[in-house]
């Protein structure tokens, strides 16, 4: 048998079997996805312990109107290292009523080709 380590244990949430992976290296460092029922679980693996993403979605102040907050979202997923700059940047945000759905707030966040949109439609 091929000598490996362990580098990671994952539980994979792409489908409801909610496979339990583990991420070995072998001597040639090589990555091994054990573990997974379906394709998705090596693709999911693999970008979780090479370039781990995330999503996000919080709310900001908004000015202008009866409500006192608006909710926001990234279009897609960014570098999980970049979460809490981006969330700095989603912190300066005041937008003025009206907000509606879809509106982009900041455009290509921190260079991302992500944008920080409203959730909802605030007046």
């Amino acid at each position: 048998m091929t000598e490996r380590a362990l580098v990671d244990r994952l539980t994979c949430v792409l489908c409801p079997v909610s496979c339990e992976l583990e991420v070995f290296e072998d001597l040639d460092a090589e990555l091994q996805i054990i573990g997974n029922q379906c394709d998705k679980g090596v693709p999911f693996a693999l970008e979780e312990v090479l370039r781990p993403k995330r999503n996000l979605a919080t709310s900001v102040p908004i000015e202008g109107a009866a409500s006192r907050l608006v909710s926001v979202r990234l279009s897609g997923p960014v570098p999980r290292e970049l979460i809490f700059p981006i969330l700095a940047e989603i912190a300066k945000l005041r937008p003025k009523a009206p907000v509606r759905r879809g509106q982009v707030l900041i455009a290509n966040v921190l260079g991302t080709g992500v944008d920080v949109i409203a959730t909802r439609t605030v007046l």
